[in-house]
């Protein structure tokens, strides 16, 4: 959890997702959902499930492949890797990479958890700690605040994506995990399921 990187799958896609909230676009609006025939890279969505146009939040809830590759061209790679950056993330990730949409870099499942845990607080990014830290005086107060605040997106953004987050979980890939209470999070497989990955959140609580 905290050393091994591990192929993110699409669990990365929050952030091409995010990127493409803060460049404008919104959950209704609609994305070519065809297979991608030009080109090298060809991905594919599961199971062949293929459709003229989705919204992006039925893309993000059905996890589309070929929508997540054609947002990251719309957005740019380099505006997707740098708002995963701004969430914590610090592996090395390849501008110009149509696979990057997929999460095909490695990070840590601590680094990915901790990363949802920004947009679960809406506050990033997070640094996971095993105990709690010390409470800072007034002055060490002043100092973060001046030079150490945390970022946080808009109202309008954060509940853009929440919104897509519980859409997984209602009615999409994510659905193994609905729970009584609500709960928000997105699934994330690489191939042949190697890995396969749920991250997401309830209340407080981070997994």
């Amino acid at each position: 959890a905290t050393q091994a990187r591990r192929q993110p799958g699409s669990t990365f896609k929050l952030f091409v997702y995010l990127a493409a909230l803060e460049e404008g676009w919104e959950p209704e609006d609609p994305i070519s959902n065809q297979p991608i025939e030009q080109g090298s890279y060809r991905p594919g969505n599961s199971g062949g499930r293929y459709s003229d146009f989705i919204t992006l939040e039925d893309a993000f809830a059905q996890s589309s492949n070929v929508a997540a590759v054609r947002l990251l061209g719309e957005v740019g790679s380099d505006r997707v890797i740098e708002v995963a950056q701004d969430f914590g993330i610090t592996a090395p990730m390849p501008e110009g990479d149509p696979s990057l949409a997929l999460g095909t870099t490695t990070v840590t499942l601590l680094q990915l958890t901790a990363a949802y845990g920004g947009v679960a607080a809406n506050r990033f990014p997070v640094q996971p700690r095993a105990l709690p830290v010390e409470e800072h005086g007034w002055l060490g107060r002043l100092w973060d605040w001046l030079f150490n605040r945390p970022d946080s997106l808009s109202s309008y953004e954060h509940g853009a994506i929440e919104q897509m987050l519980r859409a997984a979980v209602n009615r999409g890939t994510g659905r193994a995990a609905v729970l009584q209470a609500a709960n928000s999070g997105k699934t994330g497989t690489t191939q042949d399921n190697r890995d396969a990955l749920f991250v997401g959140y309830s209340g407080d609580l981070v997994v």
